[in-house]
């Protein structure tokens, strides 16, 4: 009976201890995609620091900074790639400058929306725009108005679906049948608006960050 105790107890502790060990190392996710289990040592403009999280006497090692997708620190902190530019240094550059990486823009190392940056491109006199920046400022809200446009329409075709059928809900079999195909074509259209809208979202989005790359070429 104390042996089963003892080793109860000492299978809890360890776990406890693995548990312990799990969350107490720093995590950097990279865009391989690899997760290193790591110490964070030195975090520069350019690149970061660190040792193995197992190997803590071992060599330090770097990776650069556009091959960090985030860093998970031990205490549940979190930096994105668009902050390690600034963690030395802490400069921020006096130009209006966007990066640009896969679906995500930055504001001088600052992560902000399409619509956001969409909107600090518009203040920009276009007079002074190069042609392909106009022209995809231009496609770009042409697409906004068309996710808007399928947006509105998902919630009236659902609702004309239901009010029809509704009109139509009688106990004659035609009638009834009637009401369910004005209610499945009702749903059906919500459903293809809904999907359209994230369409026309996805090619919007697409035109503004190749607009953000043409608007630092303008004021550069």
């Amino acid at each position: 009976m104390l042996t089963y105790i003892t080793n109860k107890y000492f299978g809890v502790l360890c776990l406890l201890l693995v548990n312990i060990s799990c969350f107490s190392q720093d995590t950097i996710f990279t865009a391989v995609p690899e997760t290193l289990l790591v110490r964070v040592l030195e975090i520069s403009s350019a690149e970061v620091s660190y040792k193995n999280f197992y190997n803590p006497d071992g060599i330090i090692r770097k990776i650069a900074n556009d091959q960090v997708v985030r860093i998970v620190y031990e205490n549940g902190k979190t930096e994105s790639r668009f902050q390690l530019k600034q963690k030395t240094s802490g400069s921020v550059s006096p130009l209006q400058l966007f990066v640009v990486e896969g679906k995500h823009i930055a504001l001088n190392n600052t992560d902000i929306s399409h619509k956001a940056a969409f909107k600090i491109m518009l203040k920009k006199d276009s007079q002074s725009n190069s042609e392909e920046l106009n022209e995809e400022l231009v496609i770009a809200d042409s697409k906004k108005n068309g996710q808007i446009a399928f947006n509105i329409a998902a919630p009236a075709c659902a609702v004309a679906g239901i009010y029809l059928a509704r009109q139509h809900r009688y106990n004659d079999p035609k009638e009834r049948m009637k009401a369910k195909t004005y209610f499945l074509s009702g749903l059906s259209a919500c459903v293809v608006s809904i999907v359209t809208a994230q369409i026309y979202k996805a090619v919007k989005n697409k035109h503004i960050r190749k607009a953000a790359l043409l608007y630092n070429n303008d004021i550069l």
